[in-house]
């Protein structure tokens, strides 16, 4: 008799996990840090329907597009947001600490790594943009599910797209060519490579 779709998904995954007796890293999450994790994805606007489902770690594993709706995220960036923030948990076993929410003090730029650019979080993001000399615009990532994972797996993101979600005005062209070389130098060649050969895709 329980009526939440994701309560019940819940209760199955928790009794396959105990009936298969296998290594479940996700299972050790509970609700409370998934919540936290939507923090970390740069969703917060979501909080409230992800915590009224339940969703746990292991919930999170399994989460469907149906699902996805569901919990009322209806944005197409916010579903490929939460399908590489959960990429970046499954590639590390669900370790909670893989990711970095602040920079290493006194790290410059040119000492951030390429590969470690997928663990930021939606503030380490905002804070690189506040290196970049962007403060002004940093605020404006605040519920948009950008963070690092987003910005180097999915292939269509772009500095363009940033700028925009960032509400740099079309006009500042300056400002915009500013952000799209830093976020060449943050992403490295062969990503930004990658992002072009998937543009030229129809």
């Amino acid at each position: 008799s329980i009526r939440h779709v994701l309560h019940r998904k819940k209760v199955c995954l928790a009794l396959i996990a105990r009936q298969q007796k296998c290594d479940d890293p996700a299972g050790s999450l509970d609700h409370q840090w998934v919540t936290r994790w939507l923090d970390d994805v740069g969703l917060p606007q979501y909080k409230d329907t992800f915590l009224e489902a339940r969703v746990d770690g292991r919930v999170l594993n399994f989460l469907t597009v149906e699902d996805l709706f569901n919990l009322k995220v209806t944005n197409l960036l916010h579903h490929l947001s939460i399908k590489r923030g959960i990429q970046v948990l499954r590639e590390n076993n669900f370790e909670p600490s893989c990711l970095k929410r602040r920079g290493v003090p006194g790290e410059r730029d040119s000492l951030v790594v390429h590969t470690d650019v997928v663990f930021w979080t939606n503030h380490r993001v905002m804070e690189w943009l506040r290196h970049v000399d962007l403060s002004e615009y940093a605020p404006n990532l605040r519920g948009s599910g950008v963070h690092g994972a987003l910005m180097v797996f999915e292939k269509r993101f772009t500095a363009e797209l940033l700028a925009s979600l960032l509400s740099i005005p079309n006009s500042k062209t300056l400002l915009r060519r500013h952000l799209a070389i830093h976020v060449k130098a943050l992403l490295g060649q062969d990503v930004i490579l990658e992002k072009r050969t998937a543009e030229m895709e129809p």
